[in-house]
């Protein structure tokens, strides 16, 4: 893992009216080090990497996103650097002051090693807590329903078949991060997720085989 001291050194000092822009990131990376668990760990840390996937952006900058103090953002950007999820990418002359503008190392960070019970758990209901913040802060902000499409159906299926479905699911969260950014367009989110429904739900498909 780079010396984060040592890539922020190399990073071009740009004038006060060059843009800063995205550069190309690479597609994947592998979260596979108790660091990078951790950092990942931290509910604000996850917000942080969303912005900073879309476009750079500073500490103080992130801070009013979030509604935070600069130096709380800050420490959560060294944490994330650190840890190899985030960079610098770019510094700017802000009215004399040097200001970092932060990235993602990747558009996409993919869990290396296999994940315990608890694990797997504990990571899955953050993805689902995100989800439902985002969606609530969405329709918090906005006059109109910008939820493009939303349900909890259920369907009886094989194993096999279920596995089907599972993934078609990834293709299509595969096709999803893959998309080119849109200069005019607007960033969506894509949730989803497929699993065995709770107990109270698994009915006898005959239920005549119960009757008394």
């Amino acid at each position: 893992m780079p010396d984060p001291e040592h890539v922020t050194a190399e990073v071009p000092l740009l004038p006060e009216d060059v843009p800063v822009t995205l550069p190309p990131l690479p597609p994947t990376l592998l979260i596979n080090t108790t660091q990078q668990y951790k950092a990942m760990g931290d509910p604000t840390r996850v917000k942080i990497l969303a912005i900073i996937q879309q476009q750079p952006a500073t500490a103080k900058q992130i801070a009013d996103r979030l509604g935070i103090a600069p130096g709380t953002a800050g420490h959560h950007l060294q944490a994330l650097e650190a840890a190899g999820l985030a960079q610098v990418v770019a510094r700017r002359l802000v009215r004399g002051i040097v200001a970092k503008y932060y990235t993602r190392t990747a558009r996409l960070f993919l869990f290396e090693r296999p994940m315990s019970g608890d694990e797997h758990l504990t990571v899955t209901l953050d993805l689902l807590r995100q989800m439902r913040d985002e969606m609530a802060d969405t329709l918090a902000d906005a006059n109109e329903d910008l939820v493009l499409h939303a349900g909890l159906p259920h369907a009886r299926l094989t194993p096999a078949r279920a596995q089907e479905f599972t993934e078609r699911l990834r293709q299509l969260f595969d096709d999803f991060i893959a998309e080119p950014p849109a200069p005019d367009g607007q960033v969506y989110s894509l949730g989803a997720a497929l699993f065995r429904a709770p107990t109270y739900l698994q009915v006898d498909p005959d239920p005549d085989d119960e009757a008394g």
